[in-house]
């Protein structure tokens, strides 16, 4: 295993020998419903707007490492997670983190090969954090996948590295953007675990099926962590209030 004593630097610069630059195939993400690498269209536009509020967001309370989880599954926030660091990292250095390790998909979302170590190694004591991260190209972003479902993962999400990582990714860059694909916020408490490690909760939610109750129950769970703002997924009705985000698909379901 690798101590790692003091954990040092998190990220590798793209020009050091080793880093893991990642292509990503453009028809497997047109299949994964992720939009944010490509061209502008009616798909990507409601991402650019949830991007200018989160901006808008993070200048005024200096908030960078910020969870995306939902009330149940199948709610979309994987989708979420991986078309807003997308759309984000096109301004603003961005760390997608995966830490939904019971049910890992970012990795076959984006089309990344299973061949180095994911957080979970990490987070297990068995890799390096920078060793972790895939560099996407093209993109100021650093992916950092699970490699496998654990399902004891409450064991790795209780690991004191993980806090320290993301306690250092705004040192090591005061422009940098951390984005965490958690587990859905009513199944068990490994979102209680992340949360404490964290600045604030995107929450989706998806018009016709989240229950008003759960949102609640989730607002309740997180304790003095904020819910910073809440993504209308597949909605039904009217646009969102201002300050709300909201996103507006067809009747498509983004499981996630």
């Amino acid at each position: 295993m690798n101590a790692e004593p003091g954990i040092p630097p998190l990220r590798r610069r793209r020009d050091e020998a080793g880093t893991a630059t990642v292509t990503l195939d453009p028809e497997h993400l047109a299949a994964s419903h992720v939009f944010g690498f490509g061209q502008m269209s009616e798909q990507l536009y409601p991402f650019f707007m949830i991007r200018s509020a989160l901006l808008a967001h993070v200048e005024a309370t200096g908030h960078c490492v910020l969870a995306i989880t939902s009330v149940e599954a199948g709610n979309g926030k994987t989708h979420v997670a991986a078309n807003l660091a997308a759309v984000l990292s096109r301004v603003r250095p961005t760390v997608l983190v995966e830490l939904d390790l019971r049910r890992p998909s970012l990795g076959a979302r984006l089309g990344l090969m299973n061949d180095r170590p994911g957080i979970d190694d990490y987070l297990a004591g068995e890799a390096a954090w920078r060793d972790t991260a895939m560099e996407i190209d093209g993109f100021d972003l650093a992916v950092h996948r699970a490699r496998r479902p654990h399902p004891r993962a409450e064991r790795l999400l209780a690991s004191p590295r993980l806090s320290h990582a993301l306690r250092h990714i705004a040192a090591e860059d005061e422009a940098a953007i951390c984005l965490i694909d958690t587990p859905p916020a009513l199944i068990g408490d490994d979102l209680l675990h992340i949360a404490r490690t964290v600045d604030g909760v995107l929450l989706v939610a998806q018009e016709g099926r989240s229950r008003k109750c759960g949102v609640l129950e989730v607002s309740n769970a997180l304790g003095a962590t904020p819910i910073v703002g809440s993504i209308l997924n597949m909605a039904l009705s009217a646009p969102a209030r201002l300050g709300d985000y909201g996103y507006y698909r067809d009747a498509t379901d983004e499981a996630g």
